[in-house]
């Protein structure tokens, strides 16, 4: 089965060999140029969704507004196949983000969508997740409903569907990324939303 075809079927699915080694590492190469900051957490309370720094994740990351030229030119690539594969209207994406994890770098157990569904483009309905860089041990993401480790692998892509087909937020895709024991991963991910947000 194609990636498509699992996500459709299971409502996740990777493959293992979506960018070559050579073309991963080119585009990490690419990101020393890029405005790194503390990654935050989007938080949904009484008094509205907020973005806040939270212990629960430990890592950095850079927006596409900070992406080169080369840089920005692979991510288009990559974005006009994923589009084409996936039926996504190029202007239902976030902007993408690059993020990176240090050792001891994490992301504690949590969903992509639930603080989204008042916002003009609505849920996020696809989390795409493409490893750039993996690191020597740890790192993995791990969906808990599952029992599903993900090997940091780069050059995977994996997708997943983070609503149920009546809106609502499918709990089985609950995930975490798991602590980075030894050397970084490197990251490149977006979000396709209801409607459209650029």
């Amino acid at each position: 089965m194609s990636l498509v075809d699992d996500v459709a079927a299971q409502g996740i699915g990777w493959d293992a060999s979506f960018l070559p080694r050579k073309r991963a590492a080119e585009m990490v190469s690419d990101l020393r140029y890029v405005r790194w900051q503390s990654s935050r957490v989007v938080k949904q309370g009484d008094a509205g969704r907020t973005v806040a720094d939270d212990p629960m994740r430990v890592s950095r990351s850079a927006g596409q507004v900070w992406f080169n030229k080369a840089l920005s030119k692979r991510v288009a690539q990559i974005e006009e196949r994923v589009c084409a594969d996936f039926a996504v209207e190029p202007d239902h994406l976030e902007s993408w983000q690059a993020v990176q994890y240090d050792p001891g770098g994490k992301f504690e157990t949590h969903l992509d969508g639930g603080s989204f569904r008042d916002e003009p483009g609505g849920e996020r309905v696809l989390t795409l997740l493409l490893f750039l860089e993996q690191p020597e041990s740890g790192g993995e993401t791990y969906f808990p409903e599952l029992d599903l480790l993900i090997e940091p692998t780069a050059g995977k892509l994996v997708v997943w569907n983070n609503l149920l087909p009546d809106g609502e937020l499918d709990r089985r895709f609950l995930h975490a990324a798991t602590p980075v024991r030894e050397g970084r991963k490197t990251i490149l991910t977006t979000w396709s939303r209801e409607r459209p947000v650029r």
